[in-house]
Parts: C-alpha cells; structure tokens; sequence
C-alpha cells in the first residue's frame, strides 16, 4: 500500500495543495498519507473505499479525509466523476481545531472508524465549489496570502457544515444490493416513477426495504427518493428557465403543493425564491 507524504507534493510555505480531479482514471489506487483532506464532489458518483468501507458518494457530498484513513476510489458501471480535492498540513488542522476552542466537537471528526461525509444541498455545494476555486486566483508567489486564505476558507466550511455531521455515518457498509439499487435509482427513468420503483428493481417486499433504508441510510425509501427528486428539480431550477409547474411535472410529482411543501421542508424557502438566490452573481457569495 502506497503512503503519500506531505513533503512530497504540499509547499511547506502554503502548507495546502488544491487538484481537480476530472476522472477516477486520475486517482491512485489505495493509499494512506501523512496530511489530512477535504474533497467535494462536483458530478457523477463513486465508491469510496474507506477504512475496508465501501461507500457510495453522490454528486454534493463533501468528505473530511484524516491522516490515518486507507482509501481509493472505484467507478460505479459507466459513471465518471469529477471533483475537488484539498490536501493540507496536520499543523492548519490542529491549529484550526485550537482556534475553534473547546465547544467545536473536533474529536467527533477524528475518533471515529469512518470520516466524516456531508451531503449538501445544490446550492450549498456551489458555494463550498466557488470558496475552493478561488485559491486558484491566487498567484503562487503569494504564498502567505494563500496560506491565510487556505485557514480562512477551512474555518468557514468546518464552522458551517463539518461540525453538523450525526454521531456516525448509518450508509456504510451497505450490501452490494443495496448499493446498486441506490446506483440504479438515481438514474430520471426511475426516480421519477416514485418509491415504488425500489421495490420493482430490487425484488426485495416493501418492507423489508424500508427496514434496509432505515438501517444503512437514515430514511426511509419515499424521502430517498424525493431527494433524488428535489437533487433534479434544484439543477432545473438553477440551471434552465422551465417553468416550476413543468419542473414539477418533470420529477413525477403531479401535485404543485406537494412539491411545494417538499421543496419547502429541504430548504425553507419556495423554488422560486431558490431560483432567485441561487442567480446570485458570486462575488455575492463571499
């Protein structure tokens, strides 16, 4: 097993080194390292192998890799995927943790057997995407402004979504099935027929999936579902000029107000208010 050291590949005076990764293809096999990671999943999905793990990862999820973890990634069947990976120094996490203080749960990110995962909203990730893309807007020669903007932008994306992570992560160690069902539901053919299409492509009872659900996943089989509903319904929103009632239509939800009140439930405000915020030019972001 290969062991990936900080002097090797991180500038001792920015004490950071961001990547995109745009293919699985660009990733080595499994390895441990000497420095701690965040990585952000831009598009696509993947297996995440993690301390002898296998964890399906969706587009949005943010990851907080430590020192110790042994990971790799695998491609699920023919979906590629690209994302952001953030690698720094022990000393900017253990110096970002002391000035957190006592009241951050810090021991909550390092003692556990798996990492912490956070998967954000459309409009989280986008926020988190334009905070990492702006290291690098930084000239490398201005090694001490992008070591502070390194510590800034970590303080931020701990205090904002890493200090929310539950007690432990309940989609680990899913049976394969259950891995490709997940795999195969998100695909708009199916997602969009409603719960009841999990029971058609699994061959499993009804209940004996919402007990596998609620088990490895947190959730029942209906709100997995309308995840993956509101996931599309956010990237039309965002991204196209449909109108909601077609939007509506489009993810298999021919009741406006049960859109309505999903939509509502995930992000408090209504669709069309999140369209409007999420136009928002970036320099408003920051």
């Amino acid at each position: 097993m290969m062991k990936l050291l900080a002097e090797d590949g991180i500038d001792p005076d920015i004490q950071a080194h961001y990547r995109l990764i745009s293919s699985i293809n660009d990733t080595i096999g499994m390895h441990t390292h000497d420095f701690f990671e965040l990585f952000l999943i831009l598009k696509g999905s993947v297996f995440h192998i993690i301390n002898g793990h296998r964890q399906l990862l969706q587009e949005n999820t943010l990851v907080f890799i430590r020192d110790r973890d042994v990971h790799c990634y695998e491609q699920p069947s023919e979906e590629d995927c690209v994302f952001i990976n953030l690698s720094f120094n022990k000393e900017v996490i253990f110096d970002l943790f002391v000035f957190l203080g006592g009241g951050f749960p810090s021991e909550r990110l390092i003692e556990p057997e798996l990492p912490p995962t956070i998967l954000l909203t459309k409009m989280e990730k986008e926020y988190v995407r334009y905070r990492l893309d702006q290291l690098q807007f930084i000239p490398l020669e201005q090694k001490l402004v992008l070591k502070a903007e390194v510590r800034a932008l970590l303080t931020d994306l701990f205090s904002r979504y890493i200090r929310e992570i539950p007690d432990h992560n309940k989609d680990m160690g899913q049976p394969e099935w259950l891995l490709a069902l997940c795999v195969e539901a998100k695909k708009k053919e199916n997602f969009t027929r409603g719960a009841s299409v999990l029971v058609e492509l699994s061959g499993k009872s009804h209940a004996y999936l919402c007990s596998m659900f609620k088990k490895y996943m947190g959730m029942s089989p209906s709100v997995f579902i309308n995840g993956l509903r509101l996931s599309y319904a956010e990237n039309l929103l965002l991204n196209t000029d449909m109108d909601i009632v077609d939007i509506s239509l489009e993810i298999g939800l021919n009741n406006m107000s049960y859109f309505y009140d999903l939509f509502k439930r995930r992000h408090n405000i209504t669709p069309y208010r999140f369209r409007q915020c999420g136009r928002i030019k970036p320099d408003r972001l920051h």
